[in-house]
């Protein structure tokens, strides 16, 4: 390790993954020093298999560093009973976590995020207390609190107070060496909010690590998770860290509650994309075939390449895999959780839907991007309130039935294109791509009546009725009725006409429904639904 007399280190590296944390085990004549242990039971068989011959070689004492007390990083310290019985052994952690960790609080270390028992741990050393620290003033009025420790090979280990991700966070400098626990995924989804979690403390810690790299020598930055960073390249990443914790103000905790919604929603999700993307790529290959068969073979392939189908098929296949996985009880929630956060992530990366405007239904496209961002809004924890306004319920049935019998063209547009290549082709697509939402269906439309000004998000709502009616007509409804109701001082909508709706589906629309400020309820024969309408402020 540069910067050090002669200290050798052993990375623990392994695939990132949100169970069980890096390891690093550091070896000086006079010591050995251990930063996280991770929480995985092989891992900790290898550190104690390294940790026996160099004892063996040298007897000395054994200090364990923990950047943080979440439990993917010292589970293992608190259950492996070999490695708490270490003859020599001492552990230090950040005050606040110290207390924590002798407490056994799950809470604090996630242990219950996670669904796994904790026991306490002793901590030796507690660091940073107000005895111990020396507290560096920063240009902005920013406190930086310092600890510096003698180890007996002469060497300074240095330890820093950069709370945010959880208030015990701390980096460790040993050499050039910089250890920075979870400090760069502190925004990311299913992290940010965790138990611990403080978005201003982040932004100044993000200012706090400015300063260490302009003032101490840091060469190489060691993560909780994934490969270690050359410090070239740390100030764009926290720049970027930055940005992300800056957005997120408003985000709620993550907690056991929010992690099963988040759990409910992710399989829900999974179906779901499914069957739209199955859909959109369905329209655009059919597209591509009909132009194909007009002599159009250059505007085929460019239809049949629009949506990358090939690699969100990919995506949600890997999905599907750990989902099953999940379910054989090989997975935990959370690690299904932070899965779907990926492919959401992978999906939106291949899937602009502004470029099918004229291929596609516009209300499709707008629930497939409501699909993906509702999900991450469920995951930050954000609380929708959507764009709720006065809406008379007559006239948005109407514009629902109109929606879903109406072509989105005109003969008069056509004709008024022949003279213009460009303008001619898009036309020739909206026909050829066109697909009748209810062209073996009977819309049965019932909004007859006097009925009270509802509060509801319009667009929203409406997406969602037509989606229903997909489901319906692809079910083999052959008459779908819209019904509107006087419910009270309220108006309700009866959607009839298919088979009895499963508990998924119905789990399904009533969450899609209430971001739209509907609520849901089954009609009598279970067949449809039935939507309750908020009643507009008078």
């Amino acid at each position: 390790m540069p910067g050090t007399a002669g200290a050798e280190i052993y990375p623990f590296i392994r695939k990132p993954d949100v169970t069980c944390s890096n390891a690093y085990l550091i070896q000086t004549p006079g010591e050995i020093l251990i930063v996280d242990t991770g929480a995985e039971h092989e891992q900790m068989e290898r550190i104690l298999e390294l940790l026996d011959d160099l004892l063996r070689e040298t007897p000395r004492p054994v200090l364990l560093f923990l950047t943080h007390c979440h439990a993917d990083h010292c589970f293992q310290a608190v259950r492996s009973p070999r490695f708490r019985s270490l003859p020599d052994l001492s552990v230090a952690a950040e005050e606040t976590g110290a207390r924590a960790l002798e407490a056994g609080d799950a809470i604090w270390t996630i242990a219950e995020l996670m669904g796994w028992e904790v026991e306490p741990l002793p901590v030796g050393l507690p660091l940073l207390t107000a005895r111990d620290r020396e507290a560096l003033k920063m240009d902005d009025g920013v406190v930086l609190n310092r600890q510096q420790i003698s180890l007996r090979s002469g060497d300074t280990l240095v330890v820093y107070h950069t709370p945010g991700h959880t208030h015990d966070s701390v980096c460790i400098r040993l050499g050039e060496y910089l250890f920075i626990g979870d400090l760069l995924f502190s925004a990311s989804p299913g992290i940010a909010g965790i138990s611990g979690w403080d978005q201003p403390a982040l932004l100044e810690t993000v200012g706090r690590l400015r300063w260490i790299f302009a003032h101490e020598p840091v060469s190489l930055c060691c993560p909780g998770h994934g490969r270690c960073i050359p410090a070239t390249t740390m100030p764009a990443l926290l720049d970027r860290l930055e940005r992300d914790a800056a957005e997120l103000a408003s985000i709620g905790p993550f907690d056991r509650s929010r992690l099963d919604d988040s759990l409910e929603h992710a399989v829900d999700l999974l179906q779901e994309v499914n069957r739209i993307f199955a859909a959109v790529s369905g329209r655009l290959y059919a597209l591509a075939y009909r132009l194909d068969d007009l002599g159009e073979a250059e505007e085929a392939r460019r239809y049949q390449e629009l949506l990358e189908s090939d690699q969100i098929d990919g995506v949600l296949d890997d999905f599907s895999r750990f989902a099953d996985e999940f379910n054989a009880g090989k997975r935990l929630k959370v690690q299904l959780v932070l899965k779907a956060v990926q492919a959401i992530q992978r999906i939106e990366a291949h899937f602009a839907g502004d470029r099918l405007n004229h291929v596609v239904d516009a209300a499709l496209l707008r629930r497939a991007d409501r699909l993906l961002t509702d999900f991450m809004n469920t995951v930050f924890g954000y609380r929708d309130t959507g764009f709720l306004s006065t809406v008379d319920p007559s006239s948005m049935l109407r514009e629902i039935a109109a929606a879903v019998s109406t072509p989105p063209f005109s003969d008069e547009a056509f004709i008024e294109a022949a003279d213009d290549p460009v303008a001619y082709r898009v036309e020739l697509v909206s026909r050829l791509a066109y697909l009748p939402l209810l062209e073996d269906v009977e819309l049965v439309l019932d909004a007859e009546g006097s009925f009270p000004p509802v509060l509801v998000d319009r667009e929203r709502f409406c997406d969602e009725v037509v989606g229903v009616l997909e489901d319906m007509a692809a079910a083999g409804a052959r008459e779908i009725r819209l019904a509107l109701r006087r419910e009270g001082d309220a108006a309700g909508l009866l959607i009839g006409g298919s088979d009895p709706l499963s508990s998924r589906r119905i789990r399904f629309y009533r969450r899609k429904f209430g971001l739209a400020g509907a609520s849901l309820a089954i009609s009598g024969n279970g067949a449809g639904l039935f939507l309750l309408l908020k009643p507009a402020p008078s």
